[in-house]
């Protein structure tokens, strides 16, 4: 297996923005070590994540990745344009007094975008770091990963899904000088679609306490079906167009940022259907959406654009699409509306 690795000098040397983040935290309180994006754990040493000890001993990017990951399993495929593999080998150590599960999902990357990337689905090269480990048990393995290929301060999330909480989340560098500083909060909430009677249209900025988003663009009908995937797809052309049930497919896309000052998860139900009134008309179908899709997890800063898609029965036109992630358990819930054209 062709490697890259620090000691050869192979790996890819972090970015200026790594080397000012690292500067930019020195002159503030020092976190410890692994429990921000500012402080990673640096490549190749070990650190404490509650009962396991990680260390990245080894790094691959690119195309050796994807020779790599070919190798491993013919149901590997090769990566989207613009999209790199990324494999780290990792050493995981049980320090606790009782076995621990390891898997592929309590890891993620993050880089200079802010924007978390799990797991690939991709079969990694043997030996996989996923597996039981017993108390005082080490395994070493590797993890597949994949990041944009212009992405730079490469970092390890791991966040383990049988730890619940954050007091365990560790980040881990994978390249030299990686490290990425929070911005200061990026926007102040506006008044832009809170009034259901007043939508935000395309192009219009709507900020909120957490979120920046702007509605780049509609699909409606067969240009809608012409852009979801297979899942979707299967439902045929006269399910968009209203020939065979009466509804129509709507498809939003969205430019959306985190504006806040911390770290977001985005949800997959953030957005529903809403009458002229504003009220959500939550039995209308919800489409697996075209790619990409816009939820997942964002730090602060990090912006991405995505889909979302609908079934729209046509009775209940005209409609309006609400914004509101969390609306069953948000303290304060501040709704936005957006016209879809």
């Amino acid at each position: 297996m062709s490697t890259m690795n620090d000691s050869a000098g192979r790996v890819r040397r972090g970015s200026q923005s790594g080397r000012r983040a690292i500067a930019a935290a020195r002159m503030q309180p020092a976190d410890p070590i692994g429990t921000t994006r500012a402080n990673p754990v640096p490549l190749g040493e070990e650190v404490g994540a509650g009962p396991v000890a990680l260390t990245v001993l080894e790094v691959v990017v690119g195309e050796a990745a994807t020779a790599d990951l070919l190798e491993a399993s013919a149901t590997n495929s090769p990566p989207r344009d613009g999209v790199v593999f990324v494999l780290a080998r990792v050493s995981a150590r049980n320090t606790g007094p009782t076995p621990l599960p390891i898997s592929d999902d309590d890891f993620a990357l993050t880089g200079n975008s802010g924007l978390v990337r799990r797991f690939l689905g991709a079969q990694p090269p043997e030996p996989a770091l996923t597996g039981a480990l017993e108390p005082g048990q080490t395994r070493e393995g590797w993890l597949a990963l994949s990041a944009p290929a212009d992405e730079t301060d490469l970092l390890l999330i791991f966040d383990s899904l049988a730890l619940p909480g954050n007091w365990a989340v560790r980040y881990l560098a994978l390249e030299r000088d990686a490290a990425i500083a929070d911005p200061a909060p990026l926007a102040v909430s506006n008044g832009a679609g809170v009034d259901p009677a007043r939508p935000a249209g395309v192009g219009e900025s709507v900020v909120t306490g957490q979120w920046r988003l702007e509605l780049l663009e509609t699909a409606v009908g067969a240009a809608a079906f012409d852009l979801v995937d297979y899942r979707t797809g299967a439902l045929e052309i006269d399910d968009s167009t209203g020939a065979s049930d009466g509804s129509v497919w709507l498809a939003l896309r969205f430019r959306i940022a985190n504006v806040g000052a911390g770290p977001a998860t985005f949800p997959v139900n953030a957005f529903a259907l809403a009458d002229p009134a504003g009220t959500a008309l939550l039995d209308m179908t919800t489409l697996t959406p075209p790619k990409p899709d816009a939820a997942g997890d964002y730090f602060p800063g990090a912006e991405r654009e995505g889909w979302v898609a609908f079934d729209v029965p046509q009775e209940v036109q005209p409609v309006l699409v609400r914004f509101l992630p969390y609306a069953h358990t948000e303290p304060v819930p501040d709704p936005r509306y957006f016209a879809p054209g």
